[in-house]
């Protein structure tokens, strides 16, 4: 069944999403509930396997959490397919992940411990690094760009000649070390990163506190060494400022990079507690990936005074699905659930967070890289008539992904869930197959890129400064 109008199918990117709990303003017991509810990252003691029953156990819950059964093609086929060639754990995962993805799930993805613990580090907003951001190499049509090996991942954000482009976290050891945004890295540690994948220069990037690294930036004909001491490096999912309509009006700009970090609810309140002189806000969710259910409800309920904020469909363990409606309702949040199989029912709530976003004219800002939960968050707003969307047709990702902690400190991802906006719209399987609507925006303007171009700078902004003319009226 559809729920969205037939689009022609959007080739850009989409980004992998975690899963975490931030409890403002909920009571330990509600937060116990909706961790329940929803899926989430949680972190206790699994038994240690062989590597042989760690591949079995993925092959079960693969199994037994997939939303579509259907996608396991001949599955009791890989149930013992690499038995006789599973020697290491590092064996495990690597036909794990061949066996997921004969699912078709581009989201499906086991992790290796370290990599489990990279994720971990970034739901909490922190990692031990240089504090630089990356960003994949993308083709003209948007998609991603691969070297010879795909299976290393996409190549990172480059100039003309190859050599990886950096934007710096505010406050890290690369910008105490005096490197910019846009700065061009020749080498590291003397070795050429022309042609660089993300993932080997996270690897090569991130380390141990106090140690160094060194990066050649390249400076037109003479090149410079920077050394790099390794750091805690403290992400933030929003950053603010204030910006002027073209009449004089203050607006409020919030830029949310993800609703990925624990801790995105505390800062949306306090960005909205800084902003309660103007009752005009722009949201900038241009380019986020997405994030967690949970965190995406919070920040719902604080625009929205009464009704539906999603309805999610997810697969119940071993089971049929389970309906689950969340709605906001006086101090609420409230979670309703049906279980589709056997007719039961219930319900739990919690008190939702602040809602200073409610006496607000909203614009939303997005784009064709504005996924999952940036999706599922405007298309709430939207439907309650709460904001102005506007930018170019979103990436139309309706489906979420349960994050399973696993033995031996893997983890693992699979699609378990589509997710509705509050008038019952499905938003789209994110490329996993033809069905991708996305969220339409009431204005579409196209952002008119050009080397001087900046998001949030009004000047170069095209998309931004029309935003501000709306909030002018």
């Amino acid at each position: 069944m559809k729920y969205g109008p037939d689009l022609p199918p959007d080739p850009r990117l989409t980004a992998r999403v975690g899963r975490a709990l931030q409890t403002i303003g909920l009571g330990a017991v509600a937060s116990f509930l909706f961790s329940i509810a929803l899926s989430l990252y949680l972190v206790f003691p699994l038994a240690s396997l062989s590597p042989v029953e760690l591949y079995h156990n993925a092959w079960e819950q693969a199994q037994a959490h997939a939303y579509d059964t259907a996608t396991l093609k001949d599955w009791d086929k890989w149930e013992h397919k690499y038995d006789g060639q599973i020697k290491t754990q590092e064996d495990a995962v690597k036909y794990i992940n061949e066996m997921l993805k004969s699912t078709g799930d581009h989201y499906a993805v086991y992790l290796d411990s370290k990599q489990t613990v990279s994720e971990r580090d970034q739901m909490q907003g922190q990692f031990a690094g240089i504090g630089i951001s990356i960003a994949p190499r993308l083709d003209d049509q948007g998609q991603p760009v691969f070297g010879d090996d795909k299976d290393k991942g996409p190549l990172m954000a480059s100039d003309q000649e190859g050599y990886p482009v950096l934007d710096v976290i505010e406050g890290g050891p690369s910008e105490k070390a005096g490197l910019k945004r846009g700065d061009v890295v020749k080498a590291i540690n003397g070795k050429s990163a022309k042609d660089i994948t993300m993932e080997d220069f996270v690897k090569q990037a991130r380390g141990p506190v106090d140690t160094t690294i060194t990066l050649t930036i390249k400076n037109g004909q003479s090149d410079r060494d920077v050394v790099i001491t390794r750091g805690i490096v403290k992400t933030k999912a929003i950053t603010t400022k204030t910006l002027t309509t073209p009449n004089g009006l203050k607006v409020g700009y919030i830029r949310l990079e993800s609703f990925i970090q624990s801790d995105t609810p505390q800062e949306m309140f306090n960005a909205l507690k800084s902003f309660q002189d103007t009752d005009r806000i722009i949201l900038d969710l241009r380019f986020n990936p997405g994030g967690d259910v949970s965190v995406c409800v919070q920040l719902m309920s604080m625009f929205i005074e009464k009704g539906v904020l999603v309805t999610t469909r997810e697969r119940a363990p071993g089971a049929g699905h389970i309906k689950q409606t969340y709605s906001v309702d006086g101090d609420r949040i409230i979670l309703s659930q049906v279980d589709e199989t056997t007719g039961d029912a219930g319900s739990q709530s919690a008190r939702r967070p602040p809602a200073l976003g409610l006496n607000k004219q909203i614009v939303i800002l997005v784009n064709g890289h504005s996924a999952s939960a940036a999706e599922m968050f405007t298309g709430a707003l939207k439907d309650h008539g709460r904001a102005v969307v506007v930018g170019e047709r979103t990436f139309g990702k309706g489906i979420g992904q349960v994050v399973m902690p696993m033995p031996n400190g893997t983890a693992m991802h699979i699609t378990s869930l589509r997710y509705f906006t509050p008038n019952g719209t499905w938003l789209g399987d994110g490329g996993n197959g033809n069905e991708k609507f996305g969220v339409e925006p009431h204005h579409t303007v196209k952002l008119v890129e050009s080397p001087k171009t900046k998001l949030g700078d009004p000047a170069t902004d095209n998309q931004l400064s029309f935003a501000l003319e709306l909030l002018s009226k």
